[in-house]
């Protein structure tokens, strides 16, 4: 009777137990790296939400983000070293040089795997996710310099560094729009502070005790701009000198709400993440084409066009003033 009873008893547990061993969850069809300038700084942890959210929406992409602690070209360089022999599928690089990581690249291209640029361009890539479009990007920040302190005067500008591709790309924008509409402008003193708030307030401090005519500070670089605005605003020269640039709400807000700085441009920095991962995505099951609308998630249609290196798209701009920038949270 007693082990009838266990048969009986084990057959109903077998029956209403849930099986104590899952399926495994079938492996990632392509992995990705995606390689920022440096980690580490709010800009890019703004960035990598996106890139995340785009993650979990694609469940073929496993995507590793993995970037040095420096934005030194030569750091990234030993990085995709040591990646190429674990054959991603695709490296998408913010490059902090432009010249100097094209041979990795083509090292890992050779080696199979995919390579793309992103946030900071590359002259050796097949597909180029923009921030903004290089020559709009330059005008703005000129026309807000003018809406702000008048179209006479000398402009000193702060950028990362003089190899950083997108930088270098909106300086010389800079320079074509000032010669093309305001020749009153001076363009008088350009100083790299690299991914640095205090640098950026040294060198912007500097320029205040050196330059009595200054007009405006442009200053490029997400961490940038915050430490040119804390000196004008330390100076007491907010409303006078005007601060314009490029960085994110968060960083900006007090310096917006409190008058020190009027503009910031940039674009959606969780947005430039989510469509990396799709652009990613996109290339390697061969879905990109120059001329050719594809759809980004949530980001809706972009259509790549073709440059002298291979295709690229961009996002829009953003302006960030004092009535909007509560509105944006990263």
């Amino acid at each position: 009777m007693v082990p009838l009873l266990r048969i009986l008893v084990c057959a109903v547990w077998m029956t209403v137990a849930p099986p104590l061993l899952s399926q495994p969850a079938p492996a990632p069809r392509y992995r990705v790296v995606i390689m920022p300038k440096l980690v580490g700084i709010t800009y890019y942890d703004a960035v990598k939400t996106g890139i995340d959210a785009a993650a979990r929406e694609l469940p073929d992409v496993s995507v590793t983000w993995a970037g040095p602690t420096q934005d030194q070209v030569e750091k990234q360089i030993e990085m995709i070293e040591r990646l190429i022999p674990t054959r991603p599928d695709l490296i998408a690089v913010a490059a902090n040089d432009p010249i100097a990581i094209a041979p990795v690249l083509g090292k890992a291209h050779r080696a199979g795997i995919r390579v793309m640029s992103w946030d900071g361009d590359s002259q050796l890539r097949e597909f180029f996710v923009n921030l903004v479009d290089f020559e709009e990007f330059g005008a703005r920040l000129v026309d807000a310099v003018v809406r702000e302190a008048g179209p006479q005067g000398d402009v000193a500008l702060i950028t990362t560094s003089f190899t950083a591709p997108n930088q270098t790309s909106w300086i010389d924008a800079m320079k074509r729009t000032v010669y093309a509409k305001y020749p009153g402008l001076r363009i008088v003193d350009i100083r790299p502070a690299g991914e640095s708030t205090e640098e950026a307030y040294r060198i912007a401090q500097d320029y205040l005790k050196s330059m009595p005519r200054l007009k405006a500070i442009v200053a490029l670089g997400a961490p940038n701009l915050p430490g040119a605005a804390r000196a004008v605003r330390d100076a007491g020269l907010a409303g006078k000198v005007a601060v314009v640039g490029n960085s994110t709400p968060n960083l900006m807000r007090g310096f917006l709400k409190d008058g020190t700085v009027r503009t910031v441009l940039l674009w959606n920095a969780p947005d430039h993440g989510y469509l990396t991962v799709h652009c990613a995505r996109l290339l390697l099951a061969g879905g990109l084409k120059p001329g050719q609308p594809f759809q980004a998630g949530r980001l809706g249609t972009f259509t790549p066009r073709k440059d002298a290196i291979s295709m690229q798209v961009a996002l829009p701009v953003m302006v960030f003033t004092k009535d909007n920038v509560d509105q944006f949270k990263f």
